[in-house]
């Protein structure tokens, strides 16, 4: 069975670096287009038969289109740091000033803001590989997604969650919510990790990941 791998925003296939995936993914290189739907059908341009979907956080929501859009096509799901819920007033008001701020032709300092921590680089380095326009088309993504709790409760498929513990933007309330919503998902939550976990927990994902694989 192929497996697919979606980034998140602002990332490509260096955020997979350090992990050891299963062989023969195709790893998606960023998430483009110009609605969920053109970004879930371009991410499987050329892929054939059922797949494994694994969405780490913009991902998770591409995958969420893909169970909407294309549910033949999703024989098994993994999700990181995934959020099924629609967006918050809060996270519009961040978004639409990020947007604000790349059109002035400030997105280095948005950038900057969100490449934090320990691996800062490594994500300035990809958000810089992704560009502004790119960016603007997510944050749309960001912006018009749905409520995909409906779906996840309809999904009865295999469905594994991955959550880290120290997860601000995507903590692991709402992998356990998840977990309620489809009682078949399998739950890992990664002691002392943050958002990105393929960066922060390698091995531990690694291993995860080749579990799925092999089940």
């Amino acid at each position: 069975m192929p497996t697919v791998l979606l980034p998140g925003t602002l990332c490509d296939a260096a955020l997979w670096t350090e992990v050891k995936l299963p062989a023969g993914a195709y790893v998606v290189p960023t998430i483009q287009g110009a609605s969920l739907n053109e970004a879930a059908r371009g991410a499987l341009d050329g892929i054939s038969g059922p797949l494994h979907l694994i969405g780490f956080s913009l991902g998770a929501i591409v995958a969420f289109e893909m169970l909407r859009q294309l549910p033949q096509r999703v024989a098994r799901l993994t999700l990181l740091s995934a959020n099924p819920r629609p967006p918050t007033p809060q996270q519009l008001i961040t978004w639409n000033e990020q947007e604000r701020q790349v059109r002035a032709g400030h997105f280095g300092s948005v950038v900057e803001a969100l490449a934090g921590g320990p691996h800062g680089p490594v994500l300035a380095e990809m958000a810089h590989r992704v560009g502004p326009s790119t960016f603007l088309h997510q944050l749309a993504l960001l912006r018009t997604r749905p409520d995909s709790r409906p779906d996840l409760a309809r999904w009865r498929g295999a469905l594994t969650l991955l959550a880290g513990q120290n997860d601000p933007v995507t903590p692991p309330d709402l992998a356990l919510e998840m977990q309620r919503l489809a009682p078949q998902a399998q739950l890992k939550v990664v002691p002392h990790a943050g958002h990105y976990l393929p960066l922060d927990a390698p091995a531990l994902i690694s291993a995860a990941l080749l579990e799925v694989a092999h089940a």
